[in-house]
């Protein structure tokens, strides 16, 4: 029963992370219509640092993601029976 529940606590991991990522994509493209779209100044250098940051943020959270999923799999040959070699 606790590998069910360690399968299912991935699951609602894996779906936080997509949330996440999801998030950090819309934030980033909006920041970028701004740039179109603001009619006075801007300060590029800072705008090329904020979005730099949301997306080094995005990759952390696509890794993460990444490991999440590995082990889902992983959770899923267990419950299977299927064999995993160390």
């Amino acid at each position: 029963m606790q590998n069910r529940s360690n399968y299912e606590s991935l699951v609602k991991s894996e779906d936080t992370l997509v949330n996440r990522i999801e998030t950090c994509s819309e934030t980033i493209d909006t920041v970028l219509q701004m740039l179109f779209k603001k009619d006075g100044p801007i300060h590029l250098p800072t705008v090329h640092e904020v979005v730099v940051a949301m997306h080094e943020i995005q990759v952390k959270l696509d890794r993460e993601l990444l490991l999440v999923r590995i082990e889902k799999r992983l959770a899923a040959r267990y419950m299977d029976s299927k064999p995993i070699v160390d």
